[in-house]
């Protein structure tokens, strides 16, 4: 199977891929895992997994998930993904369902379906997710907060895309999303909130675009080899008012002695001011700036760079440290304005199959000394 991400949280969902949904290629420029915020059990019950059982010749996995905060209670869920080859282009589809003690509940469902040109592995991916969940927003700001302003969300989008690839290396794809939102903060007076777009939801439509160049020997476990893709997304909304979001994201890989691998990743994203601010960039928790909470450091623009040695322990297990940092800024000549974040971390793989690495894994990280654990499918990067 190819990874994909897990998502047990209301962590910034708005910018998720349809290419992680449906557990395709490592192409996402932006990956949503589980950071767990304070409050939070920090587990993920592993009792049902099922290790990539083979039924006519299908892949599968199945994972009961849980965890609970005060404003939801207990949180009980389950993901599921089938895959019918391990191949880029096959069928796959991909089930995410949570609901909590307090009657709130997020839920998703992805489908990549082989293309249409002969000869080629293009393939098509459909997403649809509904919600309604609370969440906290931060601001835009490059300092840290401990309280957000407290915000119910109900949202419901749709994304269908198409993926082709140029040559062995190089792929593009085009889409398109649509949403609407309804947004209710606790306090809609809240400092936090000026000059923020969609404060009570709205409706978008847009179109998205990217490129992707792959060297990488692996998809799930790369010993050596390059990686890019740039994404941009133009939409509109029911106000008339046009804005943007795009991102450059690139790793490289190493293997040095005692098979153990460097890798080195990075990501810049921008935006426009009227960005509403659920897609307005953040530092990703769960990929670049591991154990921080996504939507902490948000703004119009984003950096952040990662250096991680990963080490094979068994054909199944393997382990992981990693150093990261980053910042957030109106623009990229403010990014020394503030201190940046930085921190690193540890972390633990377990492979699906034994035939070839597909990793659940989990990760500690900090932040300026704040830790978080991610649990995801795949890598980081």
């Amino acid at each position: 199977m190819h990874e994909g991400v897990l998502m047990v949280a209301p962590i910034n969902r708005h910018r998720v891929a349809a290419s992680q949904i449906v557990a395709s290629r490592v192409e996402a420029g932006t990956r949503r895992g589980v950071v767990w915020r304070r409050g939070l059990v920090r587990g993920l019950l592993m009792l049902g997994l099922l290790q990539a059982q083979t039924v006519l010749a299908a892949d599968y996995i199945v994972l009961p998930v849980f965890g609970s905060q005060p404003d939801t209670g207990v949180q009980l869920g389950v993901a599921a993904i089938w895959e019918s080859e391990p191949v880029a282009d096959s069928y796959a589809v991909n089930l995410f369902l949570l609901g909590t003690e307090n009657r709130q509940a997020m839920g998703s469902v992805g489908l990549r379906i082989p293309g249409v040109v002969s000869g080629r592995r293009d393939y098509f991916e459909a997403e649809i997710h509904a919600s309604y969940f609370p969440n906290e927003f931060f601001g835009y700001r490059a300092t840290f907060l401990e309280d957000g302003a407290g915000y119910d969300e109900e949202t419901l989008r749709f994304r269908l895309a198409w993926s082709y690839p140029l040559d062995s290396r190089w792929r593009v794809g085009v889409g398109g999303i649509a949403a609407v939102s309804e947004v209710e903060f606790d306090d809609p007076q809240d400092p936090l909130l000026d000059d923020v777009a969609w404060t009570e939801g709205g409706r978008l439509f847009g179109l998205e675009g990217s490129l992707t160049r792959d060297s990488r020997d692996s998809m799930s476990w790369p010993t050596m080899g390059t990686w890019a893709r740039t994404e941009a997304t133009v939409a509109r909304d029911d106000d008339s008012e046009t804005f943007a979001w795009a991102s450059q994201s690139a790793a490289v890989y190493y293997q040095i002695p005692a098979d153990v691998i460097l890798a080195l990743g990075g990501q810049v994203q921008a935006a426009t001011d009227n960005t509403p601010f659920l897609y307005m960039p953040t530092l990703t928790g769960s990929q670049w700036m591991r154990g921080l909470r996504d939507g902490q450091y948000r703004h119009q623009t984003t950096v952040a760079t990662q250096l991680e040695a990963r080490l094979p322990l068994s054909p199944r297990f393997a382990a992981t440290t990693f150093v990261h940092t980053g910042q957030v800024a109106s623009n990229p000549g403010r990014w020394w304005d503030e201190d940046w974040k930085s921190g690193g971390g540890v972390g633990l793989r377990y492979s699906i199959s034994n035939e070839r690495r597909q990793n659940i894994r989990v990760d500690m990280g900090w932040v300026d000394g704040r830790g978080g654990l991610v649990i995801n499918f795949g890598e980081a990067f």
